[in-house]
């Protein structure tokens, strides 16, 4: 009965407890914070600081300068247009003002155009039957010609300055037009008052100032983000399953940007790596089945085959928590087991998730 295994299974002694590594890195430059000691052991997803990061070098404080600027600029836009707004204001009043003044003025000045024409048209007629009755006199021989002369140039004269009132009286009328329109009839370049003028000059202020305000605006959110994602990255939530491996920096130490500053074993993805001969390549198939105990342990647990590595392929163990446990040889292949997944409450944090241990791996075997 004890050579039964080896006639139903290929067995491999040549095995060993390995976890993939979670490499921690500094996200920016700092000083290393104080770390978890080597061992600790995460049963819940927990906070774990890297980095002490300098609020004026690096990163930081070039996104706190930044944040300040555009701060800066947002107050001073919003007391420009503050200042705009109480501009504004005033122009409205003083063109309101003109506006009431100058159509008063207007109509005074028809009322007196109208006047005029209505003394003009008075004097006329006066002219007219004097000039009817220099002509009668004339008639009669008791005037000269020159007389007569003299009474028709008076009436003309009348008559021209009747036509000129009522001109006047028609550009009043044009004018007063104008004004109801807001346009102020004054000069040949002036058709609105230096108030309304100087407000088109103010709203295209403020269509600048709030251009900037709006950038300025944008700027400061997207470096609040920013300046909020660089302090975030200077910590890390460890996932519930995972222990402290290895320090790989001191915490107190300066420390670049990219440089590692802790591993962590990921003792919720654990594997067998398993040695056997080349020929067993074509057996074991991905996906198949192992019975796996630790050495010096009575416990058997089911394991699935996750990667065949050919004895000429090369193993990257950079990111591994332990060393391959033999190295193929010429006629040789490694074998990775995926371990059965643990709670991460039933873990036994001081044996250190049993990464490293030896163990004994059984593949069924087709008879």
């Amino acid at each position: 009965m004890g050579f039964a295994p080896y006639v139903l299974n290929d067995v491999s002694t040549q095995a060993a407890i390995n976890a993939p590594l979670i490499r921690l890195t500094a996200a920016a430059d700092g000083t290393v914070a104080n770390l978890p000691v080597d061992g600790q052991y995460f049963g819940r997803p927990t906070p774990i600081r890297l980095l002490d990061i300098a609020q004026d070098t690096g990163e930081v404080a070039d996104l706190n300068a930044r944040e300040e600027i555009a701060l800066a600029q947002i107050t001073l836009s919003k007391r420009q247009l503050a200042e705009l707004t109480a501009q504004e204001t005033r122009l409205d009043h003083r063109a309101a003002l003109f506006s009431r003044a100058t159509s008063a003025r207007l109509l005074q000045d028809r009322v007196a155009a109208q006047a005029a024409i209505e003394s003009c048209q008075a004097e006329r007629s006066e002219q007219a039957a004097a000039l009817v009755r220099a002509r009668q006199l004339a008639a009669q021989g008791f005037m000269s010609q020159a007389g007569v002369e003299k009474a028709m140039a008076a009436a003309s004269a009348k008559e021209s300055d009747c036509s000129k009132a009522a001109a006047t009286l028609r550009s009043i009328q044009i004018a007063s037009d104008a004004a109801r329109s807001d346009v102020f009839v004054g000069d040949s370049y002036n058709d609105a008052p230096y108030a309304v003028q100087q407000a088109d000059r103010v709203l295209l202020q403020r269509q600048t100032i709030e251009k900037t305000l709006s950038d300025a605006t944008a700027e400061y959110a997207q470096t609040r983000v920013r300046l909020k994602d660089a302090l975030a990255r200077a910590s890390y939530v460890a996932p519930a399953g995972t222990l402290v491996w290895a320090a790989t920096s001191s915490s107190g130490a300066s420390i670049r940007a990219g440089e590692p500053v802790i591993d962590l074993v990921d003792c919720r993805r654990r594997f067998v790596q398993v040695s056997l001969p080349e020929r067993k390549a074509e057996v074991i198939q991905p996906g198949g089945h192992a019975d796996i105990r630790m050495i010096g342990s009575s416990t058997w647990m089911k394991g699935r085959v996750v990667n065949i590595t050919g004895g000429a392929g090369r193993r990257q163990e950079r990111l591994l928590a332990a060393s391959t446990y033999s190295q193929p040889g010429a006629r040789e292949i490694i074998v990775d087991v995926a371990l059965p997944a643990q709670l991460p409450a039933k873990v036994d944090a001081s044996r250190k998730c049993d990464v490293g241990r030896l163990a004994e791996v059984r593949f069924g075997r087709s008879i």
